[in-house]
């Protein structure tokens, strides 16, 4: 999943943008293929089943679903800046017109295709192991992102597509969000109290539904993840205006990398019987992750340096990530259904990562990238007629202005 670019600030050269938004591509990039290595190794098991894990190895390769949390960290840090230069910077709020048509057009088109591709790939595919089809009345659901609040959809057909839909219920939220954050005292204290009363919100929705056993049409839904939205827009927040020291982004990745790892650590070892989990892992989840990921995230965004990340195969993964997201899970399927995929993690991964990247460009260039761009038109067109708008409202005040003066 893509979200929008960072928007450049005034002070930022061309070439040191691009060497962040390189290095954000890039952490998109590595997230997307740790998710296509985990499904990879979860989709080639005799019968697949994320729990049946057998040896350090499988224990690490489990713990790569946490790349998930980056996107939607990712989404809140990248998505509210726009808000936090509106209530600190004193800039105008975004345009609604405008933010909605970005939003449609960067998920409507591949997210349509991949699934209509997925009904016409795998319907037929009935009986093949790991493939959970919904039933056929349950379809218009994925068609407005409503898959989620059903016990029959949810994590059927596609399954990565449940972030989609729980990224969706952002998108909708966000604006409010916002909204309500312009109306705070342009203070970064005052101003933390919208995403930290999303991460808090969050938590108490999943203490809500802890031991309850209310199933995935309760854990799949933004108020469960929405604390991984609300570290990155807290993130957002208390980067803005500023620029880090070498030292602070040094400490910054490292707690990051230190939080990711022990999270992963700590829910390896906890379904193993080391300890009971309960209730932490069911009210807190991946909550460190979200946290680690958040700085990560920082780091990328204020450091002058691309790195690796920033590179041309990591970044270019990156920017086909959403389509490749989309399409991983059909195509490891259905090769699987054809007798195609060997039934060895480590072949079967690599059999499946051409189709995927290949489909995923084709998706990029043919939906994608051509989306974008009839939206940064329009949007471009949008904001130019708000901008003269606005010139000829203020010309007429002052106008006005000036007449009273001389009738004083």
């Amino acid at each position: 999943m893509r979200a929008p670019d960072v928007p450049p600030t005034p002070d930022a050269a061309p070439a040191k943008l691009d060497r962040r938004m390189a290095s954000l591509d890039g952490l998109r990039g590595v997230a997307c293929l740790a998710i296509f290595v985990f499904h990879g190794w979860l989709y080639t098991m005799p019968t697949p089943q994320a729990s049946a894990r057998d040896g350090v190895g499988e224990y690490a390769v489990h713990e790569l679903r946490l790349a998930l949390v980056s996107f939607f960290v990712l989404s809140g840090f990248l998505l509210y800046r726009p808000w936090v230069k509106a209530a600190l910077g004193g800039r105008s709020r975004p345009d609604l017109r405008v933010y909605v048509r970005a939003r449609v057009a960067r998920i409507a088109p591949a997210y349509y295709a991949a699934l209509i591709g997925s009904i016409v790939l795998l319907w037929g595919l009935s009986g093949t192991t790991g493939l959970r089809l919904p039933p056929a009345g349950e379809l218009p659901l994925f068609f407005v992102f409503a898959q989620n609040f059903s016990p029959n959809s949810v994590l059927k057909l596609n399954p990565p597509m449940w972030s989609l839909a729980v990224e969706v219920c952002f998108y909708a939220v966000l604006p409010l969000l916002g909204w309500l954050a312009v109306k705070l005292p342009r203070d970064r204290r005052a101003q933390a109290l919208v995403p930290l009363a999303l991460v808090a919100g969050g938590i108490l929705f999943n203490w809500s539904i802890a031991g309850e056993s209310r199933g995935l049409t309760f854990s799949k839904t933004l108020p469960a993840v929405a604390p991984y939205f609300g570290v990155g827009m807290l993130a957002a927040l208390l980067l803005h205006g500023r620029t880090p020291g070498q030292s602070a982004r040094r400490a910054m990745v490292a707690g990051g990398m230190t939080l990711v790892a022990a999270d992963a650590f700590v829910k390896a070892i906890g379904p193993a019987g080391a300890f009971d989990p309960f209730p932490w892992f069911s009210i807190f989840r991946d909550l460190p992750s979200g946290i680690g990921f958040a700085l990560i995230t920082a780091y990328l965004a204020s450091s002058l340096k691309g790195g690796v990340l920033s590179g041309r195969v990591l970044a270019g993964m990156g920017t086909i990530s959403y389509g490749f997201y989309l399409w991983h899970v059909p195509v490891l399927l259905f090769l699987r259904g054809h007798g195609l995929l060997p039934l060895d993690p480590v072949l079967g991964t690599l059999v499946a990562l051409g189709p995927a990247l290949a489909v995923a460009t084709l998706s990029w260039f043919a939906l994608e990238r051509p989306a974008i761009r009839w939206a940064a038109r329009r949007n471009g067109r949008a904001r130019r007629e708000r901008e003269a708008t606005l010139r000829r409202g203020a010309d007429g005040r002052a106008g006005g202005r000036e007449v009273g003066t001389v009738r004083a």
